[in-house]
Formats: structure tokens, sequence, C-alpha cells
């Protein structure tokens, strides 16, 4: 029975130090650098148009389970009520 509870917790410890370790060898890692390139150019960001056509609210079809826009019409089957 002594024998379980000490092998359980060399267990417990080999596991608890085996973590530590990893950690710590991650830390020491250094962080993957970004090429000068990307760092120096803004990266792209989507602002819509004061007219709302770059925004459209979508409905998703109960048949075909697409989502499009209303006014695009029919997604081209012939059981699609859009």
């Amino acid at each position: 029975m002594f024998m379980k509870f000490l092998l359980t917790v060399a267990v417990v410890a080999l596991i608890w130090f085996g973590f530590r370790f990893a950690q710590r060898l991650a830390m020491q890692k250094p962080a993957p650098r970004e090429p000068a390139d990307s760092a120096a150019k803004p990266k792209p960001r989507f602002t819509p148009e004061p007219d709302g056509e770059s925004v459209r609210d979508l409905v998703k079809c109960p048949i075909c389970h697409t989502w499009r826009a209303p006014n695009l019409g029919p997604c081209g089957r012939k059981e699609c009520p859009q």
C-alpha cells in the first residue's frame, strides 16, 4: 500500500517538474520576428462607405442554406424561394 502511494507521488512530481521545465524552455525561446517589410506596412482595415452599399444585411435561405442579400434574387435552384 505504501509503495502505491510513493509511486503516485513520484509520478505526480515527475509530471509537475516536467511541466515547469517545459514552461522554462518556452519562455527562453525567442519570439518569432516578422520581416521588416510587413512591420512597416499598415494592415488593411475595412471601413464601410457612408452610402451603406458596402454593408448589407444577409438572409439565410431555408432550402439551400446560403446567406445572400435579399435584393440579389434567387440563387438559381428551382426550389429556392428567394
